[in-house]
């Protein structure tokens, strides 16, 4: 045992980790529960993340999960970088490699696993976690750190996240740097605090200036990504929106925008708009019931209760089983305006297609509408991108991403944006709709 303890005093001597996650991140008092490195590519939290835990782990006999949102093999965890780790350091005395995990002689142990795969029930199996290493935590959606932060609650565990930043949507960046947790140190970490940068690293970077600046500072000094003038609502405007507070809407007509999902687990939305302000709202999973006679009836009832009465004016996404709840709406007397999202719209001269058009009229009208502040909406509504393509006239119009376009970019949302089109239908104005709802002046109070 002594001996042991003599090669791990020499094991912490020989050790060398990036000077400022020493400084700040490790002799720190009092214990934070969460431990956040931020910053640009070339910074060296990895490899000081992994010489932390593995110094840590034999100086006591620790638990330490290493996450990531999805994980489909374990090439692509840290593992190889502790194994290396270890390797560089000579600590093969201590550590034994396995194929899924890494132990100690203390009883030690590392695993890897990819929170995706995870649920309330399945995640308990990392209860007894006394570190956790959050790698790639840009990626992390909000289900997993709703499911993975409660679950990591041993007396002075601590989860380490390491990210480099990418849009103001993701939840980590929410969290940590728009608020300020008082159980967390942030610290923030570039290339020029990194004393192996090597010179290849400096070559790439050269390299990715000469391109394009503005991307090489997101990529080399962890800026946030640019989301500018190929998203159809911009984030300023989507804020905006987000903080208008509106009180003189009581006059205008009562108007419900319903997005109803088309696959199962995608999200049922219903928004109640009053002139310029969303007044209420709610949210239901669609489920994969194979009854959908069940279904339609249990959509219809919610949908009814949740608009009050017949004076209600209704935006209805018309595709799958919004036209047969269109159907029965209409045959109980209620004011109904099918959407199809495909269809053509008001201005040909100018959209594709008709949810384009209700995407940009919302784009108008965010300075002074007043819509929820919500985190799912907000990432939704910004990341939806646009483009020009040749009308039917034979000159650009514009033309709205689709669903699945935007899932192969987008980040941190549901697979479906269900909240931004039943927002968009709610504000919708349609050519011949039925009743008119109206809009309040753009004043904000």
């Amino acid at each position: 045992m002594q001996l042991i303890q003599s090669k791990i005093a020499k094991a912490i001597q020989e050790v060398e980790i990036v000077g400022k996650v020493k400084n700040e991140l490790v002799d720190i008092e009092p214990i934070y529960d969460h431990k956040i490195i931020v910053g640009g590519r070339g910074k060296g939290a990895s490899w000081s993340i992994a010489r932390i835990l593995l110094l840590e782990a034999m100086l006591e006999p620790l638990f330490i999960p290493c996450v990531r949102e999805v994980q489909k093999s374990i090439d692509k965890s840290v593992k190889k970088l502790l194994d290396d780790t270890i390797i560089t350091f000579g600590w093969q005395w201590f550590y034994k490699s396995l194929d899924t995990e890494i132990r100690g002689l203390n009883g030690s142990l590392f695993s890897f696993h990819g929170l995706h795969d995870y649920n309330a029930d399945s995640i308990k199996s990392l209860e007894g976690a006394d570190r956790c290493w959050v790698a790639e935590a840009q990626s992390i959606s909000r289900r997993a750190i709703d499911i993975l932060r409660p679950t990591i609650r041993k007396e002075n565990a601590v989860i380490w996240w390491d990210f480099n930043p990418r849009y103001p949507t993701d939840p980590v960046w929410i969290d940590y740097i728009e608020h300020k947790d008082p159980y967390a140190k942030v610290l923030w970490l570039n290339w020029r605090d990194n004393k192996w940068f090597t010179k290849k690293l400096q070559h790439e970077m050269q390299a990715d200036y000469s391109r394009n600046e503005t991307r090489a500072r997101h990529i080399w000094e962890g800026e946030l990504a640019d989301m500018g003038d190929e998203y159809i609502c911009p984030l300023e405007l989507v804020n905006r929106a987000m903080e208008n507070k509106i009180t003189d809407n009581k006059s205008y007509d009562l108007v419900v925008g319903a997005d109803i999902a088309h696959q199962g687990g995608d999200e049922i939305v219903f928004y109640k708009r009053q002139g310029d302000q969303i007044i209420d709202k709610e949210y239901m999973l669609k489920s994969n019931d194979p009854d959908s006679k069940s279904l339609t009836r249990q959509i219809l009832n919610n949908l009814q209760r949740f608009m009050g009465d017949r004076s209600v004016i209704l935006n209805i996404d018309n595709g799958h089983i919004g036209a047969a709840i269109a159907d029965l709406m209409i045959d109980d007397d209620y004011a109904v305006n099918r959407i199809n999202f495909g269809g053509s719209p008001k201005d040909k001269e100018h959209y594709a297609n008709c949810v384009t058009e209700m995407y940009a009229e919302l784009k108008e009208k965010l300075l002074y509408v007043d819509i929820p502040d919500d985190e799912e909406l907000r990432s939704q509504l910004i990341q939806r991108k646009y483009k020009f393509v040749s009308g039917s006239r034979g000159y650009e119009v514009i033309q709205i991403e689709s669903k699945s376009e935007l899932a192969d970019h987008a980040s941190n949302m549901n697979k479906s944006p269900d909240r931004a089109d039943a927002l968009v239908l709610a504000y919708y104005e349609p050519p011949e709709g039925s009743g008119s709802s109206g809009f309040a002046s753009p004043k904000i109070h």
